[in-house]
């Protein structure tokens, strides 16, 4: 059995560079910027206490979950200070380096942000509940996800073999050549015809107007799809976004813009509108818009999801909860990471940025609710119909937890 401490070590394919390039580029900075109305992407440092400054800075003016947050970052200030001002008198160890990564590590780890993720200039190694990683970043996230014991996500080969070849009439599957994959198909059952749909991450607008030009290329596939969501002879569709890690916000409209003919509200957003912690921009109604030859998808909705599903895997259900009351969530919690990356836009206060050459922030910039206003962010949306990922029963090509969605269609 693969032990813990080799699961934890976190891949990241970020600054590929030794652990002594972070003392070398301290050096390379000016004293840290104050904030301006413009967001922050940068913040200089010359020093380990400078560092400091700079990280919590950047934390306290970017971070966009300080009105849910259960750690106190005021009293991080007091701690850490002056741990990093002691860093200072031995600039010249390379082992103050390394303790300046384990106090970023102590100071986030318990953060809600599910997006957060600290990238360094070089391997580091940390320890977190006493197992040491050895690792160019630092998620959060997926370490307590880890530390809790989940499961491995499910095999492709249960979604590109199983599923189409035990359960999938009609089937067809679109690639880019490379990662994306599409799926789609029609399962049979009592009399009824059920609609399936799964693919490997949100890029589907991306995909379908690339023009890839594969053996199998996407945009078939979905065209396929969105002709059999208007077909009366289908009873009920299945979504399966489970192990989806999310992507582009703009599929919501794509795909989901495809089964209204309304624009419909799905949830509130919000970002930072200033540098203090809790400077927020009003509450704004994020909608799903239809596109041009829509129609108004009325037959009983399942969506597929499970511990691996993230990001927009959850916006994505969140929404479809909210425009069709026949619609249910079946399988396990949701990953908790509902929150969206602005990435470099200067519209947004909040989001990703460097503290000092030392270490580089990413994390959400737009905070998520849903429409009854509430949170899910480190939490997870809960399954209307809970099913266990059952490994067992996979093995004999019986997937149990689309088998419970298939069941609640049926019931219909």
């Amino acid at each position: 059995m693969t032990s813990i401490h080799n699961r934890l070590i976190i891949k990241n394919r970020r600054f590929q560079i030794v652990i002594l390039v972070l003392l070398l580029s301290l050096v390379f900075g000016a004293c840290r910027k104050e904030a301006t109305p413009e967001r922050l992407t940068s913040y200089y440092g010359k020093s380990y206490s400078e560092v400091f400054e700079a990280f919590w800075n950047g934390m306290n003016t970017n971070y966009v979950f300080w009105d849910i947050e259960t750690v106190n970052w005021d009293n991080m200030y007091i701690t850490y200070k002056p741990r990093f001002e002691d860093l200072d008198k031995h600039q010249g160890d390379p082992k103050s380096a390394q303790k300046a990564v384990q106090y970023l590590v102590d100071m986030t780890k318990d953060l809600a942000d599910s997006h957060l993720d600290l990238s360094f200039n070089g391997n580091a190694t940390y320890v977190i509940s006493n197992y040491p990683i050895t690792s160019p970043g630092f998620q959060p996230s997926s370490i307590r996800h880890q530390l809790r014991g989940d499961r491995a996500p499910i095999s492709r080969k249960v979604f590109d073999q199983i599923i189409p070849q035990y359960y999938l009439t009609k089937a067809m599957t679109g690639t880019d050549g490379y990662y994306f994959r599409v799926n789609t198909g029609i399962i049979p059952r009592n009399n009824k015809n059920i609609l399936y749909l799964e693919y490997s991450s949100f890029e589907l607008g991306q995909q379908y107007s690339s023009g890839n030009s594969t053996s199998t290329p996407v945009k078939p596939v979905l065209d396929n799809f969105f002709r059999y969501t208007k077909d009366p002879s289908i009873d009920g569709l299945i979504l399966d976004l489970r192990g989806n890690p999310g992507g582009a916000v703009s599929d919501l409209d794509f795909l989901l813009g495809r089964l209204v003919t309304s624009p419909k509200h799905v949830a509130y957003t919000r970002t930072k509108n200033g540098s203090g912690r809790l400077d927020y921009t009003p509450w704004i109604k994020g909608y799903v818009n239809p596109q041009p030859g829509s129609t108004d998808f009325k037959k009983p909705i399942v969506v597929l999801v499970d511990m691996y599903s993230v990001s927009m895997s959850e916006m994505t259900s969140m929404s479809i909860k909210a425009i069709f009351p026949n619609a249910v969530l079946v399988g396990e919690k949701t990953w908790g990471g509902t929150g969206a990356i602005p990435f470099n836009d200067i519209r947004y206060l909040g989001g990703q940025f460097t503290a000092a050459n030392f270490v580089k922030v990413y994390t959400a910039g737009v905070e998520l609710r849903d429409k009854n206003f509430k949170s899910y962010e480190n939490k997870g949306l809960p399954p209307d119909i809970p099913v266990a990922y059952d490994a067992e029963s996979m093995k004999k090509s019986i997937d149990v937890q689309l088998e419970k969605g298939i069941d609640y269609i049926l019931s219909r």
